[in-house]
Formats: C-alpha cells, sequence, structure tokens
C-alpha cells in the first residue's frame, strides 16, 4: 500500500512546485513589464486648470453636499467632469 501512494504523491508535490514556479515568474515578469513601461513611456502631465464650465462655487457645494448626504460623509469629491 505505501508503495503505491509514494508515486501519486511525488507527483502532486511536482505539480504544487510548478504552478508555485509559475506563478512567480508572471509576478516578477509583470513587475518587469510594469517598470518598463513607466521609465520609457511616462504618462503625460496634464494642465491643474479646471474646466470652465464648473467654476462656479455654488456648483461645487452643491455636488460637493451630494456626495456627502449619499455616502453618509465617507465620500470625497476629487474632480468633477462634464460628461
Amino acid at each position: 500500500m505505501i508503495a503505491t501512494i509514494g508515486f501519486p504523491i511525488q507527483i502532486f508535490i511536482l505539480g504544487l512546485l510548478t504552478v508555485f514556479f509559475v506563478l512567480i515568474m508572471v509576478v516578477l515578469f509583470g513587475n518587469l513589464i510594469i517598470m518598463v513601461t513607466n521609465r520609457y513611456f511616462p504618462v503625460p502631465v496634464r494642465d491643474a486648470k479646471p474646466p470652465s464650465g464648473l467654476t462656479d462655487p455654488v456648483k461645487i457645494a452643491v455636488i460637493t453636499s451630494a456626495v456627502y448626504n449619499a455616502t453618509g460623509g465617507k465620500g470625497k469629491v476629487k474632480s468633477i467632469e462634464k460628461l
């Protein structure tokens, strides 16, 4: 009985190690691709001025108040864009 269970256990451990190795390689290659992409193809910086249609402080206050009420004070407005 012991001799018949040894080979399947070896195959099982070999399969687990293979999956672990492949996942480690995916993570390492993914990080390498991200580093190369960020170094040689940076994201262009946008101008920081707000759109001209939403500079009215009353509109900003109304939108901020609506988000505050809808989320119970947990939400914050980061940007306002017209669709």
